[in-house]
This record gives structure tokens, C-alpha cells and sequence, in this order.
């Protein structure tokens, strides 16, 4: 009877065990896939001459390469990640790269006050707008609240790369930016030239005594 038992009890666990491995590899989804189109879409400029101006990313670019980071949740590591792609993506705009941020938030006039309250230590390089359509952002977009980022690449108004990150890091950046370099050609950054950018005001490491 106690082996009946302790039988049944492990298969208890080995179904329960691999349904907990499913459900940590189902895949997040955010925002328009891979060979969709990318629908312009607006936002209210946040910065110097784009402060309170209405702005359309998608249609700027003109079907030229373009970045979209949308941020959901201000964190210390989506924040890095993000502060490295868009001073990555600065360096780009001359060979045809349209990078911008797009802040989601429920309270507009609060994020607002909070991105130029933070400006400097967020040290976002591209221009940056919020959606007037609150934390769900662009309606046809189909963006996902439980992520932190979720990331767009595309080029022609489709897109060629798509990253939903629920626990973003720099670590992240390097397999993005060599999606974007695809696009635009040249070297892709290493992880080492990203986490420079994402940390600048980073000393360097001591020297050894020798």
C-alpha cells in the first residue's frame, strides 16, 4: 500500500514538474510579429524641440530602417538596456537608422514630469515620445502589459525582428543590435562596447599591483 502510495505521489511530481517546464518555455509575445506590418502610429514628443508636438515615428522614417523600444516598466536593467541600444543607435542615424523610444504609461502628464525629471540618468540619445493611448499604447499594435520592453526592428514598414523581454538586461543587447545591423550593415557591437554605453559613468577596473 505505501509503494501504491509513493508510486503515485512521483507521478504526481513528474507531470506537475514537466507542465512547470512548459510553461517556462511558452514564448511571451508583444506587438507586431516578424513579416507584419508596422502601422504609424502616435505619440506626444517629451524633449527640446519635440516637447508637446505630435509625432509619428513610423511615418518619419519613410520605410527606412527603424528601432521601437516600448517601455512598459521603468527598471534599473530595462533602463541600461535601454540607455545601450539607443546610444548604439545614435551613432547609426547616419547611415539610415531611425531610432526612437515610445514611454507607456497610464498617466501621461506623470510620465512627462518623470522623463524630464530623469533625463539625465536615463541618458536616452534618440528621440523619445508617450503614447497618448496609455499603458496599452497603439491599439493595433497588440502590445503586452506584462512585459518590461518589448522591442521592434523593421525595415519597409515590416517588421524584421520582434523582442518581448520580461527580465530585460544588457546582456540583451547584442543579439538586438545585430538584428539592426543587418539592416544598416557594419560591425555589430560586442557586449562589451553596449555595456560601456549602458554604464559610462563606469570606472574602469583597477590595475593590478603588480
Amino acid at each position: 500500500m505505501r509503494q501504491s502510495f509513493c508510486l503515485w505521489l512521483l507521478g504526481i511530481l513528474i507531470v506537475a514538474g514537466a507542465s512547470s517546464a512548459l510553461a517556462q518555455d511558452e514564448k511571451v509575445f508583444s506587438g507586431p510579429q516578424v513579416g507584419e506590418k508596422l502601422t504609424p502610429f502616435k505619440v506626444i514628443g517629451v524633449f527640446d524641440a519635440d516637447a508637446g508636438k505630435e509625432l509619428d515615428f513610423v511615418s518619419q522614417a519613410a520605410g527606412k530602417p527603424v528601432l521601437l523600444i516600448f517601455v512598459h516598466q521603468v527598471t534599473r536593467p530595462a533602463a541600461a538596456l535601454t540607455r545601450a541600444l539607443t546610444a548604439y543607435a545614435q551613432t547609426r542615424t547616419k547611415d539610415g537608422l531611425h531610432p526612437a523610444v515610445v514611454w507607456l504609461s497610464a498617466d501621461r502628464t506623470q510620465a512627462e514630469q518623470f522623463l524630464k525629471r530623469a533625463r539625465a540618468s536615463l541618458g536616452l540619445k534618440v528621440p523619445v515620445g508617450i503614447s497618448p493611448d496609455g499603458a496599452e499604447g497603439p491599439g493595433a499594435y497588440g502590445l503586452n502589459r506584462k512585459v518590461t520592453l518589448t522591442i521592434l526592428v523593421a525595415k519597409d514598414n515590416k517588421v524584421t525582428a520582434n523582442f518581448a523581454l520580461v527580465q530585460p538586461s544588457v546582456t540583451d543587447a547584442p543579439r538586438i543590435a545585430a538584428e539592426v545591423v543587418k539592416l544598416i550593415g557594419g560591425p555589430a557591437p560586442t557586449l562589451k562596447e553596449l555595456e560601456a554605453l549602458a554604464f559610462p559613468g563606469r570606472s574602469e577596473e583597477p590595475q593590478r599591483r603588480k
